[in-house]
Parts: C-alpha cells; sequence; structure tokens
C-alpha cells in the first residue's frame, strides 16, 4: 500500500494546491512543500522497507488486456524513488520566490511530473509503464512552456516533439512483442515479467530493441539525439532545469534496464558496441562543447550530455563494477548536476542574465553562493570524496574490464570535466566583471537549504558509496556481462542436474535478466 500512497499523496497535493491558489501564494508553497515532504518520508519508508525483499502492490486494472496496476519497488526502484521525492522538496524550496505568478497552477504541474516519474520507476507492466512515460512529458511542456524564459515556447516544443517522437517506437515495440505473446499462445499480459519470456528471433529482437532505444536514447538523451535538451534546459524555470537534469533523463536509463535489454537481450548484446561508442563520443562531445559555452545554463546542459554518457556506458560494458558505477553516475549526476542548475537559476534571478561573460568577482557580494558553487563544480569534476568521484571511478574500472583502451579513453574525459567545471567557477566567482554587483545579494536560507540537501547526498554517497550500490543486490539487479551469450536451455539443463558452479560459470557469460537462473546463481555462492 505504501507504493499506491507515494502516488496518491502528490494527486491530493495537486489538488490542494490548486484548491489553495484561491486563498493566497504563500499557501501553495507551503501545501507543495508539506506534500512532497510526506513524499520524502514514504520513499525513506520504501528505501527501507525494500533492504527486506522487494514491495508489491497490485490491483486489476484492465483484466481484458491483460494489464494492471503493477507497482514493484527493489533495490534499484528504491534509490530511483528517493531520488525524485528528495529533488521533490529541494524544487519546491527553489521556486520559493523565483514563480511569482500563477504559483497555483505551477506547483500542480510540479507535482504532477513527480507522479509520472514515480509511475515509471514503480511500473512492472509494460502498458502502465508507458502511461507514466507520457504523463511525464504533459507538465513538463507547461513548465517550460509558460513559466520558462525568452525562448520558452520553442523550448518546450522541440522537447515535446523529441521526446513523444521517441516514444511512438517504443510503443510499437512493446505492442509487438505484446502480440507476439498473444499469438504463440501464451495469453495477452503487458507484464514486463511474462513478457521477457517470449521467444523471438535474432531478428525481431533487433526490432524491438531498436524501438524501445530510440525512445530511451532520446530521453537519455544520447548523442546524435540530444539536440532537444539544451534548449529545454536553458529555458525552464530552475525547478524544471532541476527535474529534468536529476531524474527525468535518468527515466531513459531506467526504461534501458528494465524493458529493453529484458526482452531483447540477445539483441542488446550485439548492439552494444555501437551504444558504447556513441557514449564515448557524446562523454567527449558534451565536455568539448560545454567548454565553449558563454551560457551559464547552456553550460551545464551540455555536461549532462557527458556525464550521462558515462551512465550509458557503464551499463553497457556488462559487468558489475560498470552497472554499479552506472546507477552510482545516476544519482550522482541528479546531486551535482541538480545544485549547478539551481545556482544557475538563483544567479539569473538576481542578476537577469545568465552570460557568463558579464560575472566575475561575484565572490566577494556572495560568498557563500560562491563557496556552493566551487563545491558543487569540484563534485561535477569527480574530486575525491564526492559520489561523482567513486561513480566515475566504477564507471572506469568496468570499462578497463572490457578492454584497456576504451577504459584509458573513459578516464582521460575526466580531464576535459576538469576543463568547463574550473572555467565555469572562475568565470562566475573571480576576474574582472562588466558590471557591478553591490546590489546583488548572497543565497536566502530556504535557498541554503536546498543546496545543503544536495551536498550532504553527494557527501554521503562520496564516503559511503553502499548506500547506493548495497541496495542493489550482486549480481546487480539480475543484469550480467556481455561476454557472450549461453543459450537459455542450456543453462536450465545445467540447473536441472544441479550443477550449480556450471551454472554460476555460465552465467557469467550471459546477459539475461530471468529470475529463476539468478537465483540458481546466487544459491551456487
Amino acid at each position: 500500500m505504501i507504493l499506491a500512497l507515494l502516488i496518491i499523496v502528490l494527486l491530493v497535493g495537486a489538488v490542494l494546491c490548486a484548491l489553495a491558489d484561491r486563498v493566497d501564494r504563500r499557501v501553495v508553497r507551503w501545501t507543495a512543500l508539506i506534500i512532497t515532504s510526506v513524499d520524502l518520508a514514504l520513499a525513506i519508508g520504501v528505501a527501507t522497507l525494500v533492504s527486506q525483499g522487494p514491495i508489491v502492490f497490485r490491483l486489476p486494472w484492465l483484466p481484458s488486456w491483460g494489464a494492471s496496476l503493477h507497482f514493484e519497488a527493489d533495490g534499484l526502484a528504491a534509490l530511483m524513488i528517493l531520488l525524485t521525492t528528495v529533488l521533490g522538496v529541494v524544487a519546491v524550496l527553489i521556486s520559493w520566490e523565483e514563480i511569482e505568478r500563477r504559483s497555483g497552477a505551477f506547483h500542480v504541474w510540479l507535482l504532477l511530473l513527480q507522479v509520472g516519474i514515480l509511475v515509471v520507476f514503480l511500473a512492472r507492466d509494460a502498458l502502465l509503464f508507458y502511461l507514466g512515460w507520457e504523463l511525464m512529458l504533459i507538465p513538463l511542456f507547461f513548465i517550460i512552456g509558460i513559466w520558462g524564459h525568452e525562448d520558452k515556447q520553442r523550448a518546450a516544443f522541440k522537447f515535446l516533439l523529441f521526446t513523444f517522437g521517441g516514444s511512438i517506437f517504443m510503443l510499437l515495440a512493446l505492442l509487438y512483442v505484446y502480440v507476439r505473446h498473444l499469438n504463440l499462445g501464451m495469453g495477452g499480459t503487458f507484464e514486463i515479467e511474462e513478457l521477457a519470456k517470449t521467444p523471438l528471433s535474432a531478428s525481431e529482437q533487433w526490432w524491438v530493441f531498436l524501438g524501445l532505444f530510440i525512445g530511451f536514447a532520446v530521453k537519455i538523451p544520447l548523442f546524435p539525439v540530444h539536440t532537444w535538451l539544451p534548449d529545454a534546459h536553458t529555458q525552464a524555470p530552475t525547478a524544471g532545469s532541476l527535474i529534468l537534469a536529476g531524474v527525468l533523463l535518468k527515466t531513459g536509463v531506467y526504461g534501458l534496464i528494465r524493458l529493453a535489454i529484458p526482452l531483447a537481450p540477445q539483441a542488446a548484446e550485439a548492439f552494444a558496441p555501437l551504444i558504447i561508442a556513441l557514449s564515448l563520443i557524446g562523454i567527449y562531445y558534451g565536455a568539448v562543447v560545454a567548454f565553449a559555452q558563454r551560457d551559464f545554463k547552456r553550460l551545464v546542459a551540455y555536461s549532462s550530455i557527458s556525464h550521462l554518457g558515462f551512465v550509458v556506458l557503464g551499463l553497457f560494458v556488462g559487468n558489475a563494477a560498470g552497472y554499479q558505477g552506472a546507477v552510482l553516475q545516476m544519482v550522482n549526476h541528479g546531486l551535482a548536476t541538480g545544485g549547478l542548475f539551481l545556482l544557475a537559476g538563483i544567479i539569473q534571478h538576481r542578476a537577469h542574465t545568465r552570460n557568463l561573460e558579464v560575472f566575475g568577482g561575484l565572490w566577494k557580494y556572495a560568498p557563500a553562493m560562491g563557496a556552493f558553487l566551487l563545491f558543487f563544480a569540484f563534485a561535477s569534476l569527480g574530486i575525491p570524496g564526492t559520489g561523482n568521484f567513486i561513480g566515475e571511478l566504477y564507471v572506469i574500472a568496468g570499462t578497463f574490464q572490457l578492454h584497456h583502451t576504451l577504459g584509458a579513453l573513459a578516464a582521460l574525459a575526466v580531464l576535459f570535466a576538469a576543463a568547463y567545471s574550473l572555467k565555469l567557477f572562475l568565470s562566475t566567482m573571480h576576474g574582472p566583471t562588466a558590471r557591478p554587483w553591490r546590489a546583488f545579494k548572497d543565497l536566502h536560507i530556504h535557498e541554503s537549504v536546498a543546496l545543503g540537501i544536495l551536498c550532504v547526498g553527494l557527501i554521503a554517497v562520496g564516503l559511503y558509496p553502499k548506500l547506493v550500490t548495497q541496495p542493489l543486490y550482486f549480481p546487480p539487479d539480475r543484469l550480467v556481462p556481455t561476454t557472450g551469450r549461453v543459450p537459455e536451455r542450456v543453462i536450465r539443463a545445467e540447473a536441472a542436474r544441479g550443477s550449480l558452479s556450471s551454472v554460476s560459470r555460465m552465467r557469467s557469460k550471459s546477459f539475461s535478466l530471468d529470475h529463476e537462473v539468478v537465483l540458481v546463481s546466487e544459491a551456487s555462492k
């Protein structure tokens, strides 16, 4: 029931914010803050309970189609839910003064955006997953289009067209697997675990994986389908950029883990070299273009493309270190880049510009702001003691296990991250300035609290990464290396004979999400 409450609380909060808008803007803000805080408390409860095993909630939905309201939280889902609810609280805090007009409508859309994201992270029914996937688009479209900046409508429509266009391919792939499962006499169902059992030929898997991958790659976004992201980030209000960078982009990676790889494991292995190449290109491309930017938010937006390249790289190198590093970076990127976008919004709200060339020397007017920017810039480049350092270390180690040259390329990219991170800090806080900033105000208390929450998270993950890696369970959430697929029938035959050590060895060469095989392998330990 706690999983349903995560959704219900936000829906009730959206209604209350709409009603409170008729009373006073301050009532709306406090209502949204209380609702998101309650949801955070529920998420902490989920993270605590999931250590004892997955939490499941299921209700009939469309029985004639085989669809159900099937929510399930395991270690990975609990982490993503916790990240979403933490950033939900921060988003309300950072909007306290920035959003002055139509505050009630803004917070309604903000809460509904979180509803869509939580549905994606919790759904174990493919149709329910797609419903949440589409639900995410509408609130963010209005958040950017109404409360965004100078070119907001163009950015909003570009975001909607790119992401909705990609999701059409995803829907076609899911429907194909559903119909194939039905025609084979296995029954009509949208349960992801059941659809993963659908026997597909190699060519069918290729097309299914390609359809799913296009939808998820656009949302990540992976090079070269990334062009909507800088515009969306630049024009979005601060809370919109925070949620977009912090969790919305992670739904693409999450979809690869939950849908693309389970439904088409052989195709995932076949496409892995291409995806690794695109990830490395994205890492370097994002870093180089970020360094060339003069706009604060566009610099951070392009850095996100680089960081998400690390996440996808870690996922597809196909080993435990890479996978755990990918999940670590999903969390770290949400916190570190989220902090940079918060500071970008705070500075823009005071200075009415994002142009780095007119900043400089802000430190003496806003030392607290400068200290936070220094921390998040160092976290972004992966300084030891922050979560980004350990996450990148895991990904690089996993890439070295796959191939030494690829590992060296991934490690070298850290230098480029240092270049744009230091440029951002120095251009903003030090050096000559084109304007006097004597009236520039330092951080307010609610802004300091919002930034402090993200700092604590990054330091906690950096000093104690088991907070993230331990809930994943080993083997990591049933995802295993892509070093050559062993036919499932061979693994099952070995399991039937009771040869657990053989099953364990073969499993290390598979790319499968099959629950039974994992249980046998874990028993072999």
